[in-house]
This record gives structure tokens, sequence and C-alpha cells, in this order.
């Protein structure tokens, strides 16, 4: 094999707490090859700390693995993990999002939906969004990489 694919998978390393979570030791994330020798992250973690989509990622090989070694340079996105109290309104929740102009995928073995707020956003509709969301009892948040500006206000 000795093409560069478009797609390759870096196996980031994720420590669990306490409680077990996250539920496995490793989270495997598409990236594009840069001729830098570098990788484009190119789909929004769901347990991975300090990452988004966008971001350029350096990486050790270990043996026919690429392994996370350090973020080069930030794309600017947010990205948060969302749990919606009720499974059957993830698609409710994530018609939502992409009404605030973000993007999210969704993990339904472990009811988690991943949204990303790109830099070229403001983040404060989908913070006043996730807020009364939480507020309301219909969502659970976690912050996995929070990149923007916040306003005073907020």
């Amino acid at each position: 094999m000795n093409e560069v694919t478009s797609h390759q998978k870096i196996v980031f390393r994720l420590e669990r707490d306490e409680d077990g979570y996250p539920p496995s030791d490793y989270e495997r994330l598409w990236a594009t090859p840069l001729p830098s020798g570098n990788y484009l992250i190119d789909n929004i973690p769901f347990f991975v700390m300090g990452i988004s989509a966008g971001d350029e990622v350096s990486v050790r090989h270990e043996g026919d693995e690429l392994f996370f070694d350090r973020l080069i340079k930030p794309s600017g996105a947010s990205t948060f993990r969302l749990i919606p109290a009720d499974p059957s309104a993830s698609e409710k929740v994530r018609a939502a999002i992409k009404a605030l102009g973000c993007s999210s995928e969704y993990n339904q073995h472990v009811g988690l939906i991943a949204a990303e707020v790109p830099a070229s956003k403001s983040i404060q509709p989908f913070l006043d969004y996730i807020v009364e969301e939480q507020e309301r009892g219909v969502l659970d948040v976690e912050e996995g990489a929070l990149r923007h500006e916040l306003d005073d206000a907020a």
C-alpha cells in the first residue's frame, strides 16, 4: 500500500474517570493527510477533549496505526457533547443545532450527540439554546473544546 489514502484514522488515548467514562480507552478520528506530514481532523470527536474537526495535529506511528501526538493548529471551532434526557429527542436536538448553523454527529450506542460550532459562527445562539434546554431538563452538556470568544453579557 504505497499510495496515500484520502482519509486515515488517528488513535486518541482517553482517560476514564472513576465512573468508567468515557466507555472506551481510545477514540479513532478520521483525518486527512497534509503535505507537511500533519493531519487535519475530519469528524467531530465524541470523547476526545480539546480537539475539534478542522484542527491540524501531528501523529506518531506505532506499528500500522497513527497515534495523536499534539495539536499543531486549532481550527477555531468549538465542540460540545449533548446527551438528550430522552434518546428519542436526538433528531429534534440535531435539527435545532443544524438550524443554528452547527453540525453534529450521533452515537446511538451511548445516546450522545457531538456538536460543533464552526469558527465562522457566533457561539452565543448555540449557548443560549443548550442552556435553555439544560434548564428544561432536556439535555446534559459537556464541553469538549471551547475556542470561541464568549460575549461579556453571557
